[in-house]
């Protein structure tokens, strides 16, 4: 036989054989919001084989939303393993470390599914586990302020679990008016674009597609003071942000305010 004749069964054969070797099991990286944070975070490793527990035209904060209570709680040096409760149900969770209160409930979206985590720190393997960006607890908005009874030395702790800054005083931008005067006269500045400057405490990113800021300025620390905005800014950061004054908000999944500054741009 010719090398002619047996060039055609040779190619033949060679697309079939690229055709097999292409109709294989094929990778997808996931690729979800919570993904995407645990990702930048440098805490959680992502592999082909993690499984986003979130849907992809999910856009509200209460859809796919969890609601756990905690058990047991094992820190590391990093983060946080959890156990929580959902429904009757017992599973773990790993999340960026913060404080967190057993028997107390708190709520986070989606996950990203690990099998046969193993955690060097505790010598064990989880069956299952969730790495959740970020948990809320479920009274964090600063409701439990009567706003009539706040004085500018003290007022009433609030459910928020925002980490704890060294207390010191923020010398304001030109225009900026303190934290105590708009927790003093919150009717007075109803509905009205005001100017502040203080030191990001904590900062609940991307939730009801916005960034919840908290804000300290040394004028009254124990007052839980949030702004909402588009614009992402890091704890520990000092900005001057413009931002709307909003009373009696109610945002749903225990995102309540008294007193909220809304739709915030920062000008320094």
């Amino acid at each position: 036989m010719t090398f002619r004749n047996l060039k055609a069964p040779l190619i033949f054969n060679l697309l079939i054989l690229l055709s097999a070797c292409n109709s294989g099991p094929k990778v997808i990286q996931p690729e979800s919001d919570t993904d995407v944070e645990q990702k930048s975070s440098n805490i959680f490793s992502v592999e082909p084989s993690d499984t986003p527990v979130t849907g992809s035209n999910v856009t509200g904060f209460t859809e796919d939303l969890h609601s756990v209570t905690v058990n047991e709680i094992l820190p590391t040096s990093k983060y946080i393993y959890i156990n929580v409760t959902e429904a009757g149900n017992s599973f773990w969770i790993a999340t960026r470390k913060q404080e967190v209160e057993i028997g107390q409930k708190y709520f986070y979206k989606g996950g990203l599914l690990k099998t046969n985590f193993e955690s060097k720190e505790y010598n064990r393997v989880f069956d299952k586990i969730y790495l959740v960006s970020n948990i809320v607890p479920e009274r964090h908005g600063n409701n439990a302020n009567p706003l009539g009874a706040v004085s500018e030395t003290k007022a009433p702790i609030t459910g928020s679990t925002s980490n704890e800054l060294p207390t010191e005083k923020i010398t304001p931008q030109k225009g900026s008016v303190s934290i105590a005067e708009i927790v003093k006269n919150p009717s007075k500045y109803e509905g009205k674009t005001v100017q502040i400057t203080g030191k990001c405490s904590k900062v609940n990113p991307n939730i009801m597609n916005r960034n919840w800021i908290h804000l300290k300025d040394g004028s009254l620390d124990e007052y839980d003071f949030v702004v909402t905005s588009d614009t992402f800014v890091a704890e520990g950061k000092t900005v001057t942000m413009q931002a709307v004054v909003g009373l009696n908000r109610d945002f749903g999944a225990g995102y309540t305010y008294a007193l909220i500054l809304e739709n915030g741009e920062v000008i320094e």
